[in-house]
């Protein structure tokens, strides 16, 4: 089999590149007879690929293949690659891929009568104006059937503890990301954010009421935001110094249909938003937002990792004296 071919098996397994070759060196192992430990697996990573995964960065990728069963922990520490749940991951991709092939094939046939009745249409544009509470609960609403959403963010908060995303009334919408970005690898998500430290402190010690608690949840989530990233390819989170101008939301299937737009207070939270179902208007908004999108960093890769190690440090620098 090519290795092109072998590298479409990690798509379909939704494991990044990087997990599926540690799968394969497991399984190097395994067919020689030779022990799979750590040592074994990182010395069998560099004799294939020539370079050798950070040993922090090792074991968190095994830690995942071993939450999705791909790999079992033997005895002394000993790993293994379960076929098993691979031809059941398989199977289940294969399913989906019928599921959308049949769902095309429905469209497709009703192509024209799709036009006619656009065509028919009279575009109407509705502002509705919403509070917190109904605005995120809006925004889990949107996204719960399309195919991707654009955002902007100080620092995304799909990336928080599910006991801080619920303190500052966001469960609704970060179970809906986690559910269909996270779970299934359904929703992509495109995220601009400035990474700013000092509001996903203040979120902390907002709800937790403890300098010392608050900066320890900082520093799970920045890990957590760097982990979900390397893992999820469906993820694409974008670095700006400037915030964008605009703080939006964009939920799409095909082409944007609407948007919001936040609403904060003189201390920058948000306190509601403002939603326009106009497609016109939406497009614009999206062609806003990609345009500082693509000049962006992105968050992956060796400058990726500099920019979350910088933020690490300045979360460091301001509040390092509230872990005493």
């Amino acid at each position: 089999m090519e290795d092109r071919e072998l590298m479409k098996i990690a798509k379909w397994l939704e494991i990044t590149d990087q997990q599926f070759e540690i799968l394969l060196s497991i399984y190097k192992l395994e067919a020689r007879g030779e022990e799979t430990t750590p040592r074994n697996i990182e010395r069998e990573y560099l004799n294939t690929y020539g370079r050798v995964p950070q040993r922090s960065n090792l074991f968190g990728q095994i830690r995942h293949l071993l939450s999705k069963n791909l790999v079992t922990k033997e005895r002394q520490g000993l790993y293994s690659v379960d076929f098993d749940v691979m031809y059941t991951m398989l199977r289940d991709r294969r399913d989906r891929f019928i599921e959308e092939l049949n769902e095309f094939n429905r469209v497709s046939e009703r192509v024209r009568d799709y036009f006619k009745r656009a065509a028919l249409q009279t575009t109407k544009h509705r502002v509705e104006y919403l509070n917190h509470s109904e605005l995120y609960d809006a925004l889990a609403e949107s996204i719960r059937d399309v195919d991707r959403f654009y955002a902007t963010a100080n620092f995304p908060t799909i990336f928080y503890t599910y006991p801080l995303a619920a303190g500052i009334g966001r469960s609704s919408y970060t179970d809906m990301v986690w559910k269909r970005c996270f779970k299934k690898g359904e929703l992509n998500v495109l995220y601009l954010t400035t990474l700013n430290i000092d509001f996903l402190f203040n979120h902390a010690f907002r709800v937790y009421g403890d300098p010392k608690r608050a900066y320890k949840e900082c520093v799970i989530i920045i890990d957590q935001l760097w982990n979900q990233i390397e893992t999820h390819d469906n993820l694409d989170i974008r670095y700006l110094k400037e915030p964008h101008g605009m703080d939006v939301f964009i939920p799409e299937s095909y082409e944007p249909r609407e948007f919001f737009i936040f609403t904060r207070d003189e201390h920058r939270n948000i306190i509601g938003g403002i939603r326009i179902r106009s497609p016109e208007t939406a497009i614009s908004a999206k062609q806003m937002f990609m345009h500082d999108f693509e000049y962006a960093e992105k968050l992956s890769g060796k400058k990726g990792e500099e920019i979350i190690e910088n933020i690490k440090k300045e979360l460091e620098e301001k509040y390092s004296v509230c872990r005493l």
